[in-house]
C-alpha cells in the first residue's frame, strides 16, 4: 500500500486466545469517496489493514489495565489508550474482533463508513443492518447513537490518527481474508448495500411509543418483541408497554428495555376494549406531563381494533378499525373476496353445507378458527369422518369471539402452490414488497411418494404448519405479479394505507407445481412434468388439484403486521429491510424515515434463502419434555463446513422445557436455520436439505 499512513498498537486481548502482541495499522492517505446516485447518501471509506507485529515493547509509563490497546507515539500525536471509554463500546469491540482477525491470519481489512452528508442518522445500526449478510463481510459494526448528528466532513486520511477514524465513522466491516481477491465486485455490492438516504438533512426528535402486549414467546423462544426492541432503540423511539402483570416482560430481567411497564387487568385481556384503553393511557400521561405520546400500537391481532380505536380517540396516527375488523376475522375476510366461506358448530352442520349446491362447498375443505394464530388449528378434511376432530382442534386454539362463539369456519381448500407476501404501505402506496414460497405441508401431501418425509412433513398429517420457507420465489412472472395485484387490491380495498402487511395466498391453477428432481423438491413448470416422466429422475410431489386454466391468485390470510416469531429477520437478511422498524415508525407518524428504510438492495435479492424450521416430532408415549442442548450449536461442532452457509439462526427450546404435542394442533419449533447461496437456488435446497437431516434432539 503506497502513501499511506501507520501506527503501531499494543494490545492486550482476552478471550480464547488471550494474550499481549503488537499490531500494525496501515491506510491509504488518498480520499476515497463515493458520492451515490440521489436518494443515496454519500461516503468516506478508509480501509485499515491490521498486521501482526510481535516484537513490538509493552509500552512504559502509561497506565493499563483491562482489555485494552495503546497507540504507541508517533512524531505527531503522543501514545494513547483505546478503551471502551475513549472510543465506544461498539467500537472498542470491533477493535478487538480486528484484532483477534489478525492474530489468527497474520493480517486483517476493516472498511470504516463516513457519511458525507450533514443530518441524523436515520436508524443507528444502518451499517451494520445492511452490511451485516454481504459476501465480503465477516462481521459487520455500528457505533453511532441513536439520532447521532454527524458534520458531513471529509477526514483527511494523512492526518488523521486511528481514534479519529473510529469515532468520525457511523460503523464498519471487517473483510473476509478471500475478499481481497474481488475488489470491484465489492466497490459494487457496497454501493449496492448502501444505497438508500440513512442521513437525513432534517432534524429528528425522539419519539415516545406506547406499545400494547407483548410475544407470547419470550426471546429465547423467538419472540417477535424482542426485534420491535432492537429497532426502538436503533430509531431513537421510547417504548411504554401496556402489558400482562404476569407476562415474561414483567417477570424477567428486561427493566433496560421499557421507559414504563403498564400493568392491565387480566379481564381487560379477556375482553380487550378500547374505553379502559384510552383510561390507561391518559392516565400515564396525567402522571408523567411533559412526557408526549407520539403513538400506540399493537402487532397482536386480537387487539388491533380495540387499540386503533383508543388510538383515533387519543389523535394518534392509526389505520381504520374496520380494516383490522376484516382482515383479522377470516370469516369476514372471506366474504369480503366473495368467496365461499361459512360459520358451522358441528360435523352435521357442515355436511348440511356441502350438501346444498348454492354453496359450492365439496372435499376436500378446509377448517380453522375465524380467530387465530400461526396456523394453529387448521386442518384440511378429505372426508366426513374426519370433521370432528377438525373442528375440536380449531376451537382449542381459536380466540373466543362473542359473534363466533364456538363455532368454526368451513371453507373449500385451495391447490396450488402457498406463498407469503409481505408488502409495506407508506401514505397509500405501495413502497416494497417481496414473495417467497412456503413449501408443501402435511396438508398439502395426499400419497407418500418418493419424497422425504422430514423435508416436507408427513403426508397423513393434516395442519399446514411450516417446513421451509425459500426466497425469493420461482414462481413465473407473470404469476408474482398477479399475486402482487391481488394483495395489494385487497389491503386497499380493506381501507389500510400504512403498515407492513404480511399476507398467505396460494395460486390456484399455477403453471407451476413442486416435484423432486435428483432428490430436491422445489417448483417447476407443470409441462416439464409431463414432458420429462419419471425416467429422468423427476416425480411430481401428490398434491391435491390439477392444473385447470388460468392462474388465480387466492388470498387465505391478511395478517397486519410483520411476519410472526423469527421470520421477520429472513427478508432483512435478503433484502435489507427492516419490517419492524418501518413498522414502529408509521406508529409515530414518521412516514419519512419508514420510506428510506422500506428500500431494499439495489440489486434486489442478495442470495437464494431458505428459512429451515425444525418443528418438534414425537409421539403420544411420551413425555413431552425437550432433552437436549442447543441444538444449533450442537449441529455447527459436528458438522462446521456449514456455517458459511448460514446466516441468522437459533435454538428455541430450553432442555427440561415441557411441550404440547402436535396433536393439539399448537405449534412447537425446535429451532431455525436460515440456509442461503449466493450461487443458485438448488444449491439452497440442497443445503436446507443436509440441514434438515443432520439437526439431532431428544424429546423424552
Amino acid at each position: 500500500m503506497s502513501d499511506t499512513c501507520s501506527v503501531v498498537l499494543w494490545a492486550r486481548i482476552v478471550g480464547i486466545d488471550a494474550r499481549e502482541t503488537g499490531v500494525e495499522c496501515r491506510w491509504a492517505t488518498s480520499q476515497n469517496t463515493s458520492s451515490q446516485s440521489s436518494p443515496g447518501t454519500p461516503t468516506q471509506t478508509i480501509d485499515v489493514v491490521f498486521s501482526l507485529k510481535p516484537d513490538t515493547p509493552r509500552p512504559s509509563g502509561v497506565d493499563i489495565s483491562g482489555p485494552c490497546a495503546v497507540s504507541l507515539q508517533t512524531e505527531q500525536d503522543d501514545s494513547q489508550v483505546l478503551t471502551a471509554e475513549t472510543l465506544g463500546q461498539d467500537a472498542f469491540e470491533f477493535l478487538h474482533e480486528c484484532l483477534h482477525a489478525t492474530i489468527g491470519t497474520g493480517t486483517a481489512t476493516a472498511r470504516f463508513v463516513i457519511p458525507l452528508q450533514k443530518g441524523t442518522i436515520i436508524m443507528s445500526d444502518i451499517v451494520s443492518f445492511r452490511l451485516h449478510d454481504a459476501f465480503w463481510v465477516d462481521k459487520a459494526a455500528s457505533f453511532a447513537s441513536p439520532l447521532q448528528i454527524f458534520p458531513g466532513s471529509l477526514l483527511h486520511p494523512e492526518t488523521a490518527s486511528l481514534a479519529t477514524i473510529f469515532r468520525a465513522s457511523a460503523g464498519a466491516a471487517l473483510l473476509k481474508p478471500s475478499a481481497n481477491s474481488a475488489p470491484a465486485n465489492i466497490e459494487r455490492d457496497f454501493s449496492d448495500k448502501l444505497s438508500i438516504p440513512w442521513i437525513s438533512a432534517e432534524p429528528i426528535s425522539r419519539k415516545r411509543l406506547v406499545l400494547v402486549g407483548s410475544s407470547n414467546q419470550d426471546p429465547a423462544g423467538g419472540g417477535w418483541t424482542q426485534f420491535a426492541r432492537r429497532a426502538a432503540v436503533a430509531l431513537g423511539i421510547d417504548l411504554v408497554f401496556i402489558d400482562r402483570a404476569d407476562g415474561w416482560l414483567a417477570r424477567g430481567d428486561y427493566g433496560s428495555w421499557y421507559e414504563a411497564l403498564i400493568p392491565a387487568p387480566a379481564s381487560w385481556w379477556a375482553e380487550p376494549s378500547a374505553d379502559e384503553l384510552v383510561a390507561l393511557v391518559e392516565g400515564y400521561q396525567a402522571a408523567h406531563p411533559g412526557q408526549e405520546i407520539a403513538g400506540l400500537a399493537t402487532f397482536i391481532e386480537a387487539l388491533q381494533v380495540p387499540v386503533s380505536t383508543a388510538a383515533a380517540r387519543l389523535g394518534l396516527p392509526h389505520e381504520l378499525p374496520s380494516a383490522f375488523e376484516r382482515a383479522t376475522n377470516k370469516y369476514k375476510l372471506g366474504l369480503f373476496q366473495n368467496r365461499p366461506a361459512f360459520l358451522a358448530s358441528s360435523a352435521a352442520d357442515v355436511a348440511r353445507l356441502v350438501a346444498a349446491p348454492e354453496n359450492q362447498l365439496a372435499f376436500p375443505l378446509i377448517v380453522k378458527p375465524s380467530f387465530g394464530l400461526n396456523s394453529e388449528g387448521v386442518t384440511r378434511v378429505d372426508g366426513a369422518a374426519e370433521l370432528e376432530d377438525a373442528i375440536l382442534a380449531a376451537r382449542r386454539s381459536g380466540r373466543s369471539k362473542s359473534d363466533v362463539g364456538e363455532r368454526v369456519l368451513v371453507e373449500r381448500y385451495c391447490e396450488g402452490p402457498e406463498v407469503d407476501v409481505n408488502m409495506v404501505f407508506v401514505d397509500g402506496e405501495v413502497v416494497f414488497y417481496e414473495i417467497c414460497d412456503d413449501f408443501p405441508k402435511g396438508a398439502d401431501l395426499v400419497a407418500d411418494g418418493d419424497t422425504d418425509a422430514k423435508a416436507t412433513a408427513a403426508p397423513d398429517r393434516r395442519n399446514f404448519q411450516e417446513t421451509n420457507m425459500v426466497f425469493p420465489s420461482a414462481l413465473p412472472d407473470n404469476e408474482l405479479a398477479g399475486l402482487r395485484d391481488a394483495v395489494e387490491n385487497t389491503l386497499r380495498g380493506l381501507g389500510f394505507r400504512n403498515g407492513v402487511m404480511h399476507v398467505e395466498a396460494r395460486v390456484a391453477h399455477s403453471k407451476h407445481e413442486y416435484g423432486v428432481t435428483d432428490g430436491v423438491v422445489d417448483l417447476r413448470p407443470r409441462d416439464a412434468t409431463t414432458a420429462a416422466g419419471q425416467g429422468q429422475g423427476q416425480d411430481p410431489i401428490p398434491i391435491q388439484g390439477t392444473a385447470g386454466t388460468a392462474p388465480m391468485p387466492w388470498i387465505i390470510e391478511v395478517n397486519p403486521r410483520p411476519p410472526g416469531l423469527f421470520a421477520s429477520q429472513t427478508p432483512s437478511a435478503v433484502y435489507g429491510v427492516d419490517y419492524w422498524g418501518i413498522s414502529l415508525l408509521l406508529r409515530v407518524g414518521d412516514g419519512g424515515r419508514a420510506g428510506a428504510l422500506s428500500a431494499g438492495f439495489a440489486g434486489g435479492a442478495q442470495s437464494h434463502t431458505v428459512l429451515v424450521m425444525i418443528r418438534a416430532e414425537f409421539d403420544d408415549a411420551r413425555e413431552g419434555v425437550f432433552d437436549s442442548e442447543d441444538v444449533c450449536a450442537e449441529l455447527l461442532a459436528r458438522r462446521p463446513e456449514l456455517r458459511a452457509h448460514l446466516g441468522r439462526y437459533g435454538c428455541l427450546l430450553k432442555k427440561g422445557e415441557k411441550i404440547p404435542h402436535p396433536s393439539t394442533g399448537r405449534n412447537t419449533f425446535v429451532a431455525y436455520l436460515n440456509v442461503f447461496s449466493r450461487t443458485s437456488r438448488r444449491e439452497a435446497l440442497l443445503l436446507a436439505q443436509k440441514v434438515r437431516e443432520e439437526i439431532r434432539y431428544e424429546i423424552r
